[in-house]
Order: C-alpha cells, then structure tokens, then sequence
C-alpha cells in the first residue's frame, strides 16, 4: 500500500468542503427519496428513487471515508471521489427532469451539484 502525505491547507480544506456538500446531499437526497415514494409511481420517479438512494449510500461512504484520513492510500480516495461525482451526476440528472414536475426538487440538483465540484475540485488538489 502506497501511502502519501497530502498538503494540509489547500487538501484539508478541499476535504472538509466535499465532507459538508456530501452529508448536506444526503439528508436532501433522503427527502426527495421520500417524495419519491409518496408519489404514484412510474418509470421516472422510481429512477429517480434509486438514483436518490445509490447516491445517499456513496455520498455517505465518501464522507466517512474522508473524515478519517489525513494520510491516505491516494488511489483509494481518488476512486471513492470518482464513483461519488458520478453517483451525483446521475441523481442530478434524474431529479433534474423530476423538476420539470416538481419544482422543490431543484434542491436536489443544487446539493449534487455542489457534491460533484467539491469532489472535482479535491480531484484536482491531489
């Protein structure tokens, strides 16, 4: 295992952003999950609903696994930050077109939005 030390200030803080952004999504995420579920379903909301939940559970692993590491296995990061901006990408996508329904769903696209730049930006860092 490769172990590297990431420059504190700009990394930390790039960590602690995408930390906050992921958490924030998945309490929004749940609650569109919930919308989700109250409505009748058809083919759309029920990929917006799975969409929803994949992405609470890798936005929840993202941060969790970010929280506890200052020195990190750089390939595992940068994998779990990979598979967290395109979880994101695609729940932005499927509430997206849910929107064009019901407008409080551009909640969540602005929280996986905000997720896939703080994840881009971490990227970029290491």
């Amino acid at each position: 295992m490769v172990t590297s030390t990431w420059p504190e200030e700009s990394v930390r803080t790039g960590i602690n952003r995408c930390v906050e952004a992921c958490v924030a999504l998945v309490q929004v995420s749940e609650d569109c999950a919930a919308a989700c579920l109250a409505l009748e379903g058809n083919g759309e909301i029920t990929h917006c609903f799975l969409a929803d939940l994949d992405c609470i559970e890798v936005c929840s692993a993202t941060s969790r696994l970010l929280s506890w590491h200052v020195h990190s296995d750089g390939a595992t990061a940068i994998a779990m930050l990979e598979t967290c901006r395109e979880s994101c990408s695609a729940s932005f996508e499927a509430c997206e077109r849910m929107a064009e329904l019901y407008p409080s769903w551009l909640t969540c696209t602005m929280a996986c939005r905000r997720v896939m730049d703080a994840c881009g930006t971490l990227l970029a860092a290491l």
